[in-house]
């Protein structure tokens, strides 16, 4: 019928050379069968014969969206608009354009003109509310969206953005609300599946997220970043094995992930094998820890294990105080083995590393390095030295505290008017670490704690949250000026009871007997199933035996403390 049509027209043309309309109605034909370069020129010579009359321009505007050029596009599409503003199937393409374009704007300009001259056309109040999304203008953006849904309440892409905003926001409960409208609608939508899993991941409320992640799984098993999501689920629930599944099926579907190489790695060492756990755990520094002390590149060559008599090493702080507090145990390794050991750290910790046999420098500043041969990161010297379970270097104490600091601290100490077991605490981690509400206590927890008999409480914390310490804690936080003054103030004391931060670290590298409290889901560095720790013979660790209990941990230490008095 089609080729029929368009004998027709070519008849027309033999008849009349100049007729434009049938030069469009052949463009149309073309680009109904694919042929979009001819339908451009067909509708460039109607516009040649007749003018840009309105549907000539549109047509031409059409062709060229085909091909992706949506600058002429828009100019074609624009012209006609102008000839006919009142044409709701122009300005829908002209504002669509737009945006295509990045124009945002623009495109919002049109789409409000759209919705005011259609007000009930939910697409057009949707891509309004993206348009408002990308111009970071919140409120008019969840203005277009509830618009969108009062008029279509089954869309589940409206509901899904308004969902994004709530978050955004920080009201999860309306998320969720709105999360539920969307899979409602459309149980199979994989964006309000995936999002919502990530919201009940993020509340931990982790049985309800693998639930949500096995769905999207179902619906696409190729979705690497949901058996990614899902295997950090499972890592949060201590069901290891099944977290490296996942994590291998992110990688069989995604070889270059970004994610799940480090996090098998931090699994197997969870699970003492490391000799998977140190190879995966290197990729943190492709990953770039946003918590990591700089994100430097450095030129110097990095170091690979093989010890060089003569030669220069710098070791630099990567991450947090605890991570090299515990890898500062491999700096006496390397000196040796014959290497001239050279340290970059934070300053706060500076005194103790330069202590440390075999340390020649240790800098505060990236000015004051000197020229080195090799380079490496703290956390990856136990990589170099391929350290198993069975061959931690245990040697402790690997630190010291200033003799002269811990005579001052003993006679602090003995001028405190309550005796008893001196008993240093640790309850608050840093507030900025990704994890700090599951590893840090509640101080309403701590009351039945601090009134055990016979042991008296020193807040070793040094920043105290909003100024508060627990009723009965003798707060030593305005003498801890940096982490040797805090290791002077460890050595007189009877025992450190912290939650996992550098202070239980400290503790246990200067060989002081040390209590370590864990989440149910616990570091890497922790284990599972034990009470002691490998890296620290003077550590012993109290864990949640469910996510969230605190109180029996409290009172595995009370008890713990009845049979030391």
């Amino acid at each position: 019928m089609l080729e029929a049509h368009g004998e027709r027209l070519l008849q027309r043309l033999e008849q009349n050379p100049n007729d434009g309309e049938a030069y469009d109605a052949l463009g149309l034909i073309a680009l109904d069968h694919q042929s979009v370069s001819e339908a451009i020129d067909l509708f460039g010579k109607a516009i040649q014969m007749d003018g840009p009359k309105p549907g000539y321009c549109a047509h031409l505007g059409e062709a060229f969206a085909r091909i992706g050029d949506y600058r002429r596009a828009s100019a074609c599409i624009g012209q006609a608009l102008v000839a006919e503003p009142s044409n709701v199937d122009l300005r829908w393409a002209y504002a669509n354009l737009l945006h295509l374009q990045g124009d945002n704007e623009q495109a919002a300009k049109n789409y409000e003109l759209l919705v005011a001259q259609s007000p009930r056309n939910a697409e057009a109040w949707f891509n309004l509310g993206v348009t408002r999304t990308l111009q970071r203008q919140a409120d008019l953006a969840r203005r277009a969206y509830s618009q969108a849904t009062a008029i279509h309440p089954m869309y589940a892409e409206a509901w899904n953005n308004l969902a994004l905003l709530e978050v955004t926001d920080g009201d999860l409960t309306a998320a969720e609300s709105c999360y539920r409208r969307a899979l409602l609608a459309n149980p199979g939508y994989r964006d309000a599946l995936y999002n919502f899993a990530v919201l009940l991941q993020d509340e931990e409320r982790l049985q309800e997220a693998v639930s949500i992640n096995e769905r999207l799984i179902a619906i696409d098993p190729g979705f690497a970043e949901a058996h990614n999501n899902l295997g950090n689920c499972y890592l949060k629930l201590n069901r290891l094995a099944q977290a490296q599944n996942e994590y291998q099926e992110t990688l069989a579907i995604h070889a270059s992930h970004r994610e799940a190489p480090l996090n098998l790695g931090m699994t197997s060492l969870l699970m003492g094998d490391f000799a998977r756990g140190w190879s995966g755990y290197e990729h943190r520094l492709v990953q770039r820890d946003p918590e990591s002390l700089e994100k430097r590149e450095w030129k110097i060559p990095r170091w690979s294990g093989k010890p060089r008599a003569g030669e220069s090493i710098l070791v630099h702080a990567e991450q947090g105080f605890g991570d090299t507090i515990q890898f500062a145990r491999y700096l006496p390794m390397l000196a040796q083995g014959g290497m001239r050991v050279h340290v970059y750290c934070q300053p706060a910790i500076q005194p103790l590393l330069a202590t440390i046999p075999g340390v020649e420098r240790c800098v505060t500043h990236v000015e004051d390095l000197d020229v080195v041969d090799w380079q490496v990161p703290f956390p990856s010297l136990a990589y170099c030295f391929q350290t198993r379970l069975e061959s931690i270097p245990q040697a402790v104490p690997y630190l010291s505290a200033d003799m002269h600091r811990a005579a001052d601290w003993r006679r602090v100490y003995s001028e405190l008017p309550q005796k008893g077991t001196r008993i240093g605490l640790v309850w608050q981690g840093n507030p900025n670490h990704r994890n700090d509400r599951n590893r840090s206590l509640p101080i309403g927890v701590l009351g039945s704690l601090l009134d055990a008999p016979g042991c008296h409480f020193l807040g070793l914390q040094k920043s105290v949250g909003r100024g508060v310490v627990p009723d009965g804690v003798f707060d030593l936080s305005k003498l801890l000026t940096d982490f040797g003054e805090t290791a002077a103030a460890i050595l007189s004391l009877d025992l450190v009871i912290s939650v996992d931060t550098a202070v239980a670290h400290l503790a246990g590298a200067l060989g002081k007997p040390v209590w370590t409290l864990l989440p149910y889901a616990p570091d890497w560095r922790w284990l599972l199933h034990r009470e002691d720790s490998p890296w620290y013979p003077t550590m012993r660790l109290f864990r949640q035996p469910i996510s969230g209990d605190w109180a029996s941990v409290i009172g595995d230490v009370k008890r713990a403390l009845a049979e030391l008095a």
